[in-house]
């Protein structure tokens, strides 16, 4: 019986989403393997992989031919990229990857121009009339007007380089500084991570939202399930425009009044997705059951559930 063979792009940090693919193996009916790359060869999630290996970085001129080896060799079946990097090199090289009939979990191009910028994603929420805060950006738009505003990276992930500007002063620096930013409208309320599972033709199978109660640097802390009906369906209509497949993890706030306003729109796991994964939306299940031609099963999620993360160590010894 073959193995199927998943690969994953830039595992980094992310222990336990690869324990919870490890998991999947209780429930498989095939003989699974997961193969984990990533730039810094003491990467903690390599460990965690039934096989690793040591990519270049994605800028270097001999990534595409070690990734090419690597999926050649270990005849992968599937690729899976963690982080908007590792998106944007498997979209530049899609052609050259698809040949190989490797499911690649990434989003089609023209949604990925999108998402990844914030100021093409602002400019579509807009257009499609989905609720976005007022953004701005310098080179296109007037100075902001409306305060409080935070300021983010037009290109980023994982919430670097992000500034609450509370008035005009700060404003004023952070425009002399920051000229590439975005500026955007700061929504007082319920700041909302939200996962998302779409099945290869973009029918949304899982939208789990989780209120992120504490957050450290980008990455939530603390989180608590809310199955909100109106942020559900509001997901499930954004998912059917963008035509969004596969993992995905969608943030926005939702203010006093219960109005939801969209954010940001990651193409990927979330950084808080193990959460929604313990509560019974087990998305590397189903990455599984399609995958291999199985139905999906309808999870049931622990409504109201809380998540407290903290950090762990490996040691290795040379």
């Amino acid at each position: 019986m073959k193995i199927l063979k998943i690969l994953f792009l830039a595992v980094n940090w992310r222990v336990s989403l690869l324990k919870a693919f490890q998991d999947v193996k209780t429930h498989s009916k095939f003989p699974l393997q997961f193969i984990a790359t990533d730039s810094d060869m003491l990467a903690p999630a390599l460990s965690i992989a039934d096989e690793s290996h040591c990519l270049p970085l994605f800028s270097d001129s001999s990534c595409l031919q070690s990734f090419h080896t690597i999926c050649k060799t270990q005849d992968v079946d599937a690729i899976i990229p963690l982080t908007n990097n590792a998106i944007d090199f498997l979209d530049k090289y899609r052609e050259v990857l698809t040949s190989k009939n490797w499911r690649l979990f990434i989003q089609e191009s023209h949604t990925i121009k999108i998402c990844h910028d914030k100021w093409n994603l602002w400019k579509f929420m807009k257009q499609e009339g989905f609720n976005s805060p007022k953004t701005f950006l310098l080179a296109e738009s007037d100075p902001p007007d409306i305060f409080p505003l935070i300021a983010k990276e037009r290109k980023g992930e994982g919430g670097k380089n992000q500034i609450v500007i509370e008035n005009q002063q700060d404003l004023d620096y952070c425009m002399g500084r920051y000229s590439q930013h975005i500026f955007q409208e700061f929504i007082i309320g319920k700041e909302f991570s939200i996962d998302l599972f779409a099945d290869i033709n973009g029918v949304p199978k899982l939208i789990v939202p989780r209120e992120r109660l504490s957050v450290r640097g980008g990455e939530v802390m603390t989180s608590r399930i809310e199955m909100n009906s109106s942020i559900i369906v509001s997901v499930k209509k954004l998912s059917r425009k963008l035509g969004l497949t596969g993992p995905c993890n969608i943030q926005g706030i939702q203010d006093k009044n219960g109005q939801f306003f969209f954010t940001d729109l990651n193409l990927r796991f979330g950084s808080g997705s193990i959460h929604t994964i313990a509560a019974g939306g087990n998305i590397p299940l189903m990455i599984y059951q399609e995958l291999t031609g199985q139905q999906f099963l309808n999870p049931v999620i622990k409504d109201k559930s809380i998540m407290t993360r903290y950090p762990e160590n490996i040691f290795r010894h040379s």
